[in-house]
């Protein structure tokens, strides 16, 4: 390990990183799982131009959107046409508070907690809750 750290120091105050996080089987390489995005394009997404992304607990979100409260609160059933309905009202006002506080603070994508590694992000879900 201290051979490994003493070889990456030594790599960067010469300027080679790539090649000293390779030998020193370091990865600081982002890893975006395109399943938790929830908003935005990955393909949009360039690490390299300093893009600005967030993340989201959408469970804790979809409790504070009243249509979904009326489906936990009336233990409406999934499958009947009530549930349903109230589903896609709940999914509607998630994914416009979404967009609300992407464009507010000029994120590219929005991606559940977990759903990206090796980047910084910031914490939206508190902004998007009262974007609802």
């Amino acid at each position: 390990m201290k051979t490994a750290l003493l070889l990456l120091l030594t790599a960067f105050s010469a300027g080679y990183t790539d090649e000293a996080t390779a030998s020193a089987g370091v990865d600081f390489s982002v890893q975006l799982d395109h399943s938790k995005v929830r908003h935005g394009n990955p393909g949009d997404f360039d690490p390299e131009k300093g893009h600005r992304v967030s993340t989201v607990r959408s469970k804790e979100v979809y409790k504070a959107i009243p249509a979904y409260q009326t489906i936990v609160k009336e233990k409406v059933q999934q499958g009947t046409a009530r549930y349903t309905k109230l589903m896609k009202e709940a999914t509607r006002n998630f994914r416009k508070a979404l967009k609300v506080a992407a464009r507010q603070g000029s994120f590219v994508l929005i991606v559940e907690e977990g759903g990206i590694t090796g980047y910084s992000t910031t914490d939206l879900t508190a902004e998007i809750i009262q974007a609802l």
